[in-house]
């Protein structure tokens, strides 16, 4: 059975952390404590009216080494205790396309809306690399444009939040 994370995230703390559901025989994770990054980038995915999201994050250290997983958040109900703002699940990854935990990252920013030229500047490498790395992405998804990309990673929670998001 794969093993996942499940935390309440309270509105009067800006979607971080509150209540653990460990209690209450989920297992605690590391990336859901208190004050997590990872449920900072989750409530910020969830506003503008969004009811539910996916991403992904990166699990050891940023660039990966230990692979990612995968954040699902779900805007709480109204009939939801008082409070509760949204839930975020942690699970597995199931299929990354072959992109690498860079391309992920120029996802993220592409998501964002982010130029080549702003992709480069965050990610600080050259914006050719950044070029290379979308003409990578857009092979493996089998898009034809950077909009269509970054709407399909969108849509598959298929990327890494922008650091600026990670370090919120």
């Amino acid at each position: 059975m794969p093993s996942f994370g499940l935390a309440a995230a309270d509105a009067a703390d800006r979607g971080y952390l509150h209540r653990g559901l460990g209690s209450s025989g989920y297992p605690a994770h590391v990336l859901l404590g208190a004050r997590s990054p990872v449920l900072a980038a989750a409530h910020d995915c969830i506003g503008d009216g969004k009811v539910c999201s996916s991403f992904l994050w990166s699990v050891g250290a940023f660039h990966a080494p230990a692979g990612h997983v995968r954040v699902t958040v779900l805007v709480a109900p109204e009939e939801a205790p008082s409070g509760l703002a949204a839930l975020a699940l942690l699970s597995p990854v199931t299929e990354l396309h072959g992109l690498t935990p860079r391309e992920l990252e120029v996802l993220g920013l592409l998501v964002e809306g982010c130029s080549n030229r702003e992709i480069a500047r965050t990610l600080v490498v050259a914006p050719r690399t950044v070029a290379a790395h979308l003409e990578h992405v857009l092979e493996k998804l089998r898009v034809p444009t950077r909009t269509l990309a970054a709407v399909r990673a969108e849509r598959d929670g298929l990327y890494v939040p922008s650091p600026s998001r990670r370090n919120a």
